[in-house]
């Protein structure tokens, strides 16, 4: 039973968003070529982004913003994380 909460609560506690690091990734690997050292680089890179956007306390009007910004370009973390860094950023400067 309390394994069956342990999953629950995990699933409530994620991020709304979920992109698919693996599919992006042999995406952006195919686009030069198909290297397999591009798409593992680029699934490490993803997973610290994806990691660092865990951590991150963000209103929701950048949140929504970022991603979306981050879908636009197939589903990327790293994107969407460099985003909420200039989205907060320029929130700071605007006070």
């Amino acid at each position: 039973m309390k394994q069956i909460i342990f999953v629950i609560t995990l699933g409530l506690c994620s991020n709304a968003f979920a992109f698919d690091i693996s599919n992006y990734c042999r995406q952006v690997s195919d686009a030069v070529g198909g290297s397999y050292q591009i798409e593992e680089a680029c699934r490490q890179q993803e997973l610290e982004a994806q990691a660092s956007l865990s951590r991150k306390q963000m209103p929701q009007r950048v949140e929504k913003y970022c991603r979306e910004v981050g879908q636009a370009v197939g589903g990327s973390y790293q994107i969407m994380d460099a985003c909420v860094e200039q989205e907060l950023a320029a929130k700071a400067r605007l006070r």
